[in-house]
């Protein structure tokens, strides 16, 4: 039987409803496309200051994370959700999330003077960041492939592997690191030292060194079978979301609008982490759930006994 791909709906009414997440959808790829655009323009001679350009990529990958967001979230609440719709949102997240990355720590790379210091590095670091892309392509499709199978649907509440937007989150977060240490401008920095001190220099080179080899970790995790990843938007947007959760949600905006840089970093590292961290603490939070039962039992055998006969 002929399958027909709606482009926005079989109706009139769902062509309408569905234009609006296709719209939110196609935000995300130009934003992708802006950065790419922007490590190109980097590369060309000329700049009076290329990496300034590579900041702006970081920060347009992060903006298109947004929209990624919302799309979903969208296409769910006004049902206008289609099957080109999906095929747009892979594709737009395979160059937000994918490619753009990838690009991104080849031309910091390229830009500083590890490219000269760290040899064998050097000469992987195409190899690293081709890792990268091909992670996050190989994950897309077959994110894809298990969404079209009928019988076999990827949990709502986690993720088979790390999440493009989350790897492309980390390689953001260290770019913007990298310039908000380099210009020791923010007034938080300011507390610390009124001048920039010998110590971020290190920590500046060691980011544009490793960051290739954080691209090839990352790439191995988005195709991992068997790293589970907690699905962030079921957790904090759903709509019994517990009050522990809320309120740390809350206060992690508020970190977010004072110290956005580390926090932007810091935030998509520990979720990077979270399933080792979760493997190393689980014998503490079973210990913690289940307590030790201690003093004397008849008190609590005499409470249950109370119990049944009210």
């Amino acid at each position: 039987m002929e399958r027909r791909c709606w482009v926005t709906g079989p109706s009139e009414a769902s062509r309408r409803i569905a234009f609006i997440p296709n719209t939110i959808t196609l935000c995300n790829a130009v934003c992708g496309f802006i950065a790419l655009t922007l490590i190109a323009g980097s590369l060309e001679g000329g700049v009076s200051d290329p990496l300034e350009r590579l900041e702006k990529a970081a920060w347009f990958i992060l903006i298109g994370m947004l929209f990624d967001v919302f799309d979903g979230k969208v296409a769910r609440v006004t049902g206008g959700g289609t099957t080109l719709g999906a095929q747009l949102d892979s594709l737009a997240d395979l160059v937000s999330f994918g490619l753009a990355p990838a690009g991104l720590a080849l031309a910091m790379f390229h830009h500083s003077d590890a490219d000269n210091i760290v040899t064998p590095i050097g000469r992987l670091m195409w190899l690293f960041s081709l890792a990268y892309f091909l992670g996050a392509l190989l994950r897309l499709a077959r994110f894809n492939s298990i969404k079209a199978d009928s019988d076999h649907q990827e949990d709502s509440d986690a993720f088979v592997g790390l999440p493009t937007p989350g790897a492309a989150g980390i390689v953001a977060g260290l770019v913007i690191c990298f310039f908000w240490l380099r210009r020791w401008e923010s007034w938080d920095l300011k507390l610390l030292n009124s001048t920039s001190p010998d110590w971020v220099e290190i920590v500046n080179l060691n980011i544009v060194s490793y960051l290739p080899v954080t691209c090839f970790v990352l790439g191995y995790l988005m195709v991992s079978q068997r790293i589970r990843y907690i699905h962030m938007g079921t957790v904090l947007l759903s709509r019994g979301m517990q009050f522990d959760r809320f309120t740390s949600f809350v206060f992690g905006i508020t970190l977010l609008v004072f110290f956005a840089e580390p926090m932007i970093l810091l935030g998509f590292s520990i979720y990077g982490i979270s399933p080792f961290l979760a493997f190393v603490t689980k014998p503490f939070r079973r210990s913690v759930s289940n307590p030790p039962v201690t003093g004397d039992t008849s008190t609590s055998e005499g409470l249950e006994n109370d119990g049944v006969e009210e």
